[in-house]
């Protein structure tokens, strides 16, 4: 019986002379929403991910900060664990400094990194291999040394205020540093105001043999190391650094999702008008079904059915078509951004949260509207009134 149901509401509602061409535009609009809610997400996701993964690969995943000396026993365990478990990481003093070229002044965050150790892929010279690495005195992104006005291989000054030597009053320590190469990371907070140098550099400067960060750069578990190293180190992951810029993005996503929730609600909305109206037309029907032995209970079951199994169908096709139209689009679209974006073609991140958002939104909403045209129907109309007005 609950299968003639079926045939019938979709019948009348497709091929039907009178058919309700407000409830089918409603069907297509719940398609669309679950659609562009999907790729939205997948193209935003992407872009999000790729300015993250951007800024980690010269930031590191996560940092370790502490104030050490190599003979320190807390300096001797913490390596140890960090061997033991395979992660790559460097070994750095970080410190702000002002940059001085002739007359120009400007401050920047200086790196003193050990490169000894691990050198992030963005530092290291694409000449050298990995464990023959030449070690360069420093090196300059692009915007900062177009905001300074120098080129490889131009002689800087570096400038401690915080340091100072008791000569003739107290004089900034300084140091001469030679840039020999320049770099981009695609991340306009890293490139306009950060410079790596050798770590003897740094140390000489501020005549001690120190290092204050440890960048790791290797996926793991940081909560399991959190709890292994010493209580004096601090560990932050990426995101716990950059909480602003983080909440931000998540701002953003849940300002897109909020907008095609209210677009999904606009939909229902015309899903609850034509559900009004095709009830209208198809009440003399369901009173046949009820006069040939169908009790109220059933029919109104297999009604309610009906209505979710629609918005189910369109909703999954609405996601299935995203995730199809993201594949291809991903696999053979060409360059669109102009030359001024960093990502010429857009990147594509596909979620299971992305998916289940695309379909719970607009589905949970066309439910809430479908119950309350189901509740209305009943309401204002009952079957036995209406064989009764008909008779």
């Amino acid at each position: 019986m609950f299968k003639t149901y079926l045939k019938y509401f979709f019948v009348y509602i497709i091929s039907a002379k009178n058919r309700q061409r407000l409830l089918i535009l409603a069907v297509v609009g719940l398609f669309l929403s679950s659609f562009a809610l999907i790729v939205l997400q997948s193209t935003m996701g992407g872009l999000q991910n790729k300015l993250m993964e951007r800024s980690k690969a010269v930031l590191g995943k996560a940092t370790l900060f502490y104030k050490m000396n190599p003979a320190d026993a807390s300096y001797k365990k913490l390596f140890k664990i960090l061997d033991d478990k395979h992660v790559s990481y460097s070994k750095e003093y970080e410190i702000e400094l002002l940059l001085r070229y002739q007359t120009f002044i400007t401050p920047v965050v200086v790196h003193g990194i050990d490169q000894n150790g691990f050198v992030p892929d963005l530092l290291r010279n694409d000449l050298q291999s990995k464990n023959n690495q030449k070690k360069v005195d420093a090196i300059m992104p692009l915007e900062l040394a177009y905001k300074v006005g120098v080129a490889p291989p131009e002689t800087l000054q570096i400038i401690s205020p915080a340091h100072v030597d008791d000569l003739m009053g107290e004089i900034p320590r300084s140091q001469s540093i030679k840039i020999e190469r320049t770099i981009s990371s695609d991340v306009p907070e890293i490139d306009l105001f950060h410079l790596w140098v050798r770590l003897p550099l740094i140390q000489n400067l501020i005549q001690d043999h120190l290092i204050n960060r440890v960048r790791i750069y290797s996926d793991m578990d940081f909560e399991e190391l959190r709890s292994m190293i010493p209580p004096e180190i601090q560990l932050k992951t990426w995101e716990q650094e950059n909480a602003t810029l983080v909440w931000a993005l998540r701002l953003e996503s849940s300002v897109m999702i909020f907008l095609f929730a209210a677009m999904s609600l606009l939909v229902s909305l015309c899903i609850s008008s034509g559900l009004l109206i095709f009830f209208n037309k198809i009440k003399s029907d369901l009173a046949s079904f009820w006069i040939l032995g169908a009790s109220f209970s059933q029919i109104n079951r297999a009604t309610k059915y009906f209505l979710h199994l629609m918005s189910l169908i369109s909703i999954l096709s609405g996601v299935i078509s995203g995730v199809v139209f993201l594949w291809i689009f991903d696999h053979y679209a060409p360059e669109i951004m102009p030359d001024v974006f960093v990502d010429r073609k857009i990147p594509i991140l596909i979620t299971m949260k992305g998916l289940s958002i695309s379909f719970i939104v607009p589905y949970v909403i066309s439910s809430i509207f479908v119950s309350f045209a189901l509740a209305q129907f009943k309401r204002e109309h009952d079957l036995l009134d209406h064989v009764r007005s008909v008779s």
